[in-house]
């Protein structure tokens, strides 16, 4: 294993590959779309000449070869491999593009300490080739609605799991519009600063709803986050670690709780997951 090494799969316009280079990690980073490719090329142009960063443009799917990817050309971020992405809104392509597996990556630049994955409804695809062996350490993947994501990781011989929203990084939900006690309790909190102080100084397990958070997003190393990025990682990522029985609870409490907001299946949240090959 590469304890130096990050894979960045759905790299995207480099933003999450900054920060681990940021971080001090190598990384290899992989694209799909060609012009987001040659994008972080030319950005990451001193890394790349350094040996600390690598652009593959390729898919990462469970079988290799060419693939029709699905451009959005009004959105980078709606771009996939899906078929079902084209209902989106905006205009798009059809391109063929080369897909490589997990393992292919593994074999050419070692077993990443950490691997981020972020491509728009085919996450799971990346671990179908893995094995408990080939499985990073530490994997962070975007929940999609109805995929088998956790199951999946708790094959591989992952044990330990948090689950954080995608647009904060923080661990907690935020407040609907259909509950009233909340919403009092968080306009009490908004017309009386000590309300607010003693809810925002009570552990997460008791105040639990993201309007209690300081505000703006979780950086534990106050790093400029920006909506393109996936935030922190691993340890550093915001909550404390659930055993797989506690997870799968926890991923159907929360479906539950988005529908009956009547926001299911569109939130947006990552799971994390730490390998039991990883001594806590």
């Amino acid at each position: 294993m590469e304890q130096d090494l990050v894979f960045d799969i759905g790299l995207n316009n480099g933003d999450d590959a900054a920060y681990y280079l940021h971080l001090g990690y190598r990384v290899v980073g992989i694209e799909a779309n060609p012009l987001l490719a040659d994008q972080c090329t030319r950005r990451f142009e001193n890394d790349i000449k350094q040996g600390r960063m690598t652009v593959i443009n390729a898919g990462v799917l469970e079988k290799p070869g060419v693939f029709t990817f699905y451009r959005n050309l009004l959105s980078d971020g709606w771009s996939s491999f899906e078929p079902g992405k084209r209902r989106q809104a905006g205009e798009w392509e059809e391109i063929d593009i080369s897909c490589i597996t997990t393992p292919q990556l593994i074999a050419e630049h070692g077993k990443p300490f950490f691997m981020k994955v972020d491509i728009e409804g085919s996450d799971l695809q990346t671990l179908q080739s893995l094995t408990p062996a080939t499985a990073p350490p530490y994997v962070s993947l975007e929940l999609n609605f109805g995929d088998p994501t956790i199951e999946r990781l708790i094959e591989l011989g992952y044990s330990a799991f948090k689950f954080v929203d995608g647009e904060t990084y923080w661990h907690t939900p935020p407040i609907f519009d259909h509950q009233i006690g909340w919403r009092l309790l968080r306009k009490a909190g908004c017309l009386s600063p000590f309300v607010r102080n003693a809810i925002s100084s009570l552990p997460q397990r008791f105040r639990a709803k993201s309007e209690w958070n300081p505000p703006g997003k979780y950086s534990p190393d106050h790093y400029p986050f920006t909506n393109s990025h996936s935030g922190p990682f691993g340890e550093q990522a915001a909550g404390s670690w659930m055993k797989p029985a506690a997870a799968l609870r926890w991923l159907e409490d929360l479906n539950n709780y988005y529908r009956r907001a009547g926001k299911e299946p569109s939130f947006w949240w990552d799971v994390h997951a730490r390998h039991s090959s990883v001594h806590s």
